[in-house]
């Protein structure tokens, strides 16, 4: 009896054949992120994974830290303004968080670590610090901004953005994965 193969995660499908390329480097060091932490995103680790040689890493990265910049800046692009593009499809300032919360479960359902590890990462580099500072910060300002369109009232605004900011990453260091009908639940004061 064949095994059916799991099913990719959006990680997965994001990646392509063309392996050879600046962005085939950015996402499989996003990749490598997720999945094994900030310490392996290693120009032979990931060369080896591509298929590529570590000329072909020079050939579109003028150093390692370079490098890192342009991952940092891809994951700012895929994991922020990505997601901010997509809210703004909503109608309205509830319609949007419903769909920014719907993303962020999304990837919590993936099981995605890549927050945890930015984090790490920033922890150890205080440039990377200030650079995911301010990402967070553009995030929280999103939220914020959502919110006004929500409660009148001030106080609620940043009473809500603090909840949710601080649910999101408590939901990164729960004990164990959670479902999609509990981070539903979680949610569902601010979904639609």
């Amino acid at each position: 009896m064949q095994q059916q193969k799991p099913e990719k995660t959006a990680m997965q499908k994001e990646m392509n054949n063309d392996n050879d390329s600046q962005l085939a480097w950015l996402k499989m060091a996003i990749r490598i992120l997720d999945t094994e932490g900030w310490r392996e995103m290693k120009i032979k680790t990931i060369g080896d994974r591509l298929g590529v040689t570590k000329g072909s890493f020079y050939h579109w990265f003028k150093s390692k830290r370079d490098f890192e910049w342009q991952v940092l800046a891809y994951w700012k692009s895929r994991f922020t303004q990505g997601f901010i593009e997509q809210a703004e499809t909503g109608q309205n300032a509830r319609e949007k968080l419903s769909l920014l919360g719907q993303q962020c479960i999304d990837g919590c359902i993936e099981g995605n670590r890549l927050e945890f590890e930015i984090n790490a990462w920033s922890q150890a580099d205080d440039q990377v610090k200030a650079f995911v500072t301010s990402v967070y910060e553009q995030r929280h300002g999103y939220l914020l901004h959502l919110l006004e369109g929500i409660y009148d009232d001030p106080a609620e605004v940043k009473r809500h953005g603090l909840m949710l900011y601080c649910l999101v990453i408590g939901i990164d260091l729960f004990y164990r994965q959670l479902s999609r009908e509990e981070l539903e639940m979680i949610f569902a004061d601010y979904l639609v």
